[in-house]
């Protein structure tokens, strides 16, 4: 009997395993896979702020950029898999780097499990206002007359930019020279210079400049226009198909974390981001809110790796170390 209540008591000491009823009893961290100063920087502590007061616990942003983004990924699988360390992910480190790098040590739809979409985005070809292209109809004109003399920028091979500038001179037969920068910045300052003919610039970076002025915005690859540039149509209202896309922006976590905690950060997200004070900030920055069940972002992930798929195997695009 001694023994048997020596082994009950020990039983008793043991941690149990994580549940929601008791998470989180510690700060919680958000990884962002970028830079600080960019649309997922400045959305992703906006949720991290929101999130750390609905759980009562502080959640502290990492910035881990690198690498397209496998660094931070990358990271996040290392952690344990407790619902403490969170990601920011995006269609380019969770999609389209499963398609570009061969030599990846994860995959981002085993090893992650999405907790809710954040928010979608949309790229906007944007080119000098003070240059002689004023429409989609030129561009391609000019293109094709002079093959391989255009240029688009954008932060480096295997991005966003990159990606969708690769699928318009796929459906256009147009030639484009590929200029990769190491950050969007210096893309900018090279398009403010006549160093660059082009650059499909996500919205948060192209409306302040295209309202500035400075840049002329020949159209959006979103499915509608967008509210801050009414003027400026889609790319299937200025007549290439196919070019309608939306980057997402997606909370996740260690593919192994634990279902209730699962559902309970899910909870958690889908009310901040569905927040008018979020969704209006969002809105501001020429995205748009979105939300969803870990079901639903799981397939939208997945729809994503084969579109980009498709996208890198159209273009010629060799396998990245």
């Amino acid at each position: 009997m001694l023994a048997a209540l020596v082994v009950a008591l020990a039983n008793a000491l043991q941690p149990g395993p994580l549940n929601a009823q008791s998470y989180p009893a510690k700060p919680l961290r958000m990884i962002i896979p970028f830079a600080a100063g960019g649309s997922p920087d400045i959305i992703g502590r906006m949720i991290a702020d929101d999130l750390g007061s609905a759980l009562g616990q502080p959640v502290v942003v990492e910035n881990r950029a690198g690498a397209g983004g496998n660094i931070a990924v990358q990271y996040v699988i290392e952690q344990p898999a407790d619902g403490y360390t969170l990601l920011l992910g995006t269609s380019g480190n969770m999609a389209a780097n499963k398609v570009l790098y061969r030599n990846l040590k994860f995959d981002t739809e085993v090893d992650l499990v999405p907790i809710s979409v954040a928010y979608t985005t949309c790229n906007v070809l944007i080119v000098s206002a003070a240059g002689p292209l004023k429409s989609i109809a030129d561009l391609v004109a000019v293109a094709k007359k002079n093959p391989g003399t255009l240029s688009f920028g954008s932060p480096g091979v295997g991005t966003a930019g990159h990606l969708i500038a690769e699928l318009f001179k796929t459906t256009t037969g147009t030639q484009l020279v590929h200029v990769p920068y190491r950050g969007q910045s210096q893309v900018i300052n090279d398009l403010l210079g006549g160093h660059l003919s082009m650059s499909f610039e996500v919205a948060a970076t192209a409306i302040p400049v295209v309202e500035s002025g400075k840049m002329r915005a020949l159209a959006v690859t979103c499915p509608r226009r967008l509210p801050q540039l009414p003027d400026v149509p889609t790319f299937a209202e200025a007549g290439v198909q196919g070019l309608t896309l939306e980057g997402l922006a997606l909370v996740a976590a260690h593919g192994k974390t634990p279902p209730d905690i699962v559902k309970k950060l899910n909870e958690a997200v889908v009310k901040i981001v569905n927040s008018s004070k979020v969704k209006d900030k969002i809105a501001a920055m020429g995205l748009q809110a979105r939300s969803s069940t870990p079901e639903e972002a799981r397939t939208l992930l997945g729809v994503d790796v084969k579109r980009w798929g498709q996208v890198v195997q159209a273009a010629g695009i060799p396998p990245l170390d």
